[in-house]
């Protein structure tokens, strides 16, 4: 570890330097564009190190650059954990007295370099303490601590580090957030007034969807939805989000052993799409075939009476499935399984009628309204038990709504035929 932070002290020296040659002027100069005046940062450092998550690499281009970017000019730096309860482990006033700020350029870079190593051994030294990661609550405890301060300071910015799979709090990834598109997540965060206030703040997100086991590694879909997800939180919480290319995390696995776990964020095989017409249109040969994903009928385009699997507005729901059996007429080979799907949390004989009902009555339309063989259409009620149901958000809302649903895939798929085998 010693060996590590002189290292990392002499690469501070270096890059002080190289700042102050390229600027040409000292803090203390009033007329330097690059002085305390016109330049006063104020960054948050969120740290998840978690046996599931890879461990943070505080050698990063950006946490060395932002870090002796503050201690030159006299910022503030905020380090907070990441675990199941949030909390901040060290604030630091990173300004210094008038009178000491027309020391030399040496000195004052040396100071710099000396404050930003010991600010780098506070983010190395970050260890949770409650197991769990709530990365939303984190995320509002350093947004909070940064709009306390005064006007003097020039930028607020968050960085974020791990994996962004949150296993607590409001954004609980192990309710199958993966599934769920990025407004939906955002919709109900507003709808529970959940969503922190980051106004003015700029949040880079470090070491996003890479986990260590026993957490399952993510597919580039699921990553990439990660991604979209916190993107949409982060600005619909008036923040900026900056993807970086730079994956602050260390490659020795050993450093998670000590760690404490957290829980394992049960990965889908399948997200369901939202059904566009378009798709339909996309899929001309017999060879590509629009429902190899799962595809959802959802509340909004066909509408059942509460409790009934009787159709709100039938003449509406039968023009959204035309386009459907439209489609299997053009491609005979086709065959698909219907999954009927419910709100709540609660899977128990009259739900799983009602969701099978509901599924039936959608084959009914395909086969006695559109004409399509019934021998072609497979029906299953799996109420909140479909493996892209997503837990914990009740029955109203945006993504309670969601989740009722018929959900429309391709019979000859590995997921509609392990859903078929197993229930």
């Amino acid at each position: 570890m010693m060996k590590k932070i002189t290292k990392l002290t002499c690469t501070f020296a270096v890059m002080a330097a190289a700042l102050f040659t390229l600027t040409g002027c000292s803090n203390s100069d009033p007329s330097c564009s690059n002085s305390a005046e016109t330049s006063k940062p104020a960054v948050a450092y969120i740290i998840a190190n978690t046996a599931n998550s890879k461990p943070v690499d505080s050698s990063a281009p950006l946490i060395q650059d932002t870090m002796l970017d503050a201690a030159m000019n006299y910022g503030y730096c905020i380090v907070a954990r990441v675990d199941g309860d949030p909390a901040l482990i060290s604030t630091e006033d990173l300004n210094i007295d008038e009178q000491y700020k027309t020391a030399s350029k040496e000195r004052l870079k040396r100071d710099a370099a000396s404050k930003a190593s010991n600010l780098l051994q506070i983010v190395d030294s970050v260890t949770p303490v409650n197991p769990e990661a709530d990365y939303l609550e984190a995320l509002r405890l350093g947004a909070s601590s940064l709009r306390s301060l005064d006007s003097s300071y020039t930028s607020r910015t968050i960085i974020c580090c791990g994996s962004g799979l949150s296993t607590s709090g409001y954004l609980n990834f192990q309710n199958n957030l993966l599934s769920a598109e990025p407004q939906v997540i955002v919709d109900m965060l507003k709808e529970r007034e959940a969503l922190p206030d980051l106004s003015g703040c700029t949040v880079y997100w470090l070491g996003m969807a890479q986990v260590e086991a026993p957490q399952e590694k993510l597919t580039p879909k699921q990553s990439n939805n990660l991604t979209s997800i916190w993107k949409a939180v982060v600005e619909a919480s008036g923040g900026e989000f900056v993807s970086n290319d730079y994956i602050a995390v260390s490659n020795d696995t050993n450093a998670t052993d000590s760690l404490p776990s957290v829980s394992v964020v049960d990965i889908p095989s399948d997200t369901p799409i939202v059904f566009d017409s378009d798709v339909l249109d996309e899929t001309d040969t017999e060879e590509s075939n629009a429902f190899d994903e799962p595809v959802a009928l959802e509340e909004s385009q066909v509408q059942f009476v509460g409790d009934e699997a009787a159709y709100l507005n039938p003449e509406a729901a039968l023009e959204t499935i035309r386009p459907i059996a439209d489609y299997l007429a053009k491609h005979e080979s086709v065959s698909l399984l219907l999954v009927g799907s419910t709100a709540g949390d609660i899977t128990d004989e009259s739900i799983l009628s009602l969701s099978q009902a509901r599924a039936d009555a959608v084959k009914k339309t395909l086969c006695d309204d559109l004409g399509i063989a019934e021998s072609r259409i497979h029906t299953l009620g799996m109420g909140s038990s479909a493996p892209w149901h997503i837990s914990n958000v009740g029955y109203d809302g945006a993504a309670a709504s969601r989740n009722r649903n018929v959900t429309l895939i391709s019979a000859d798929t590995e997921l509609a035929q392990s859903l078929m085998n197993n229930h």
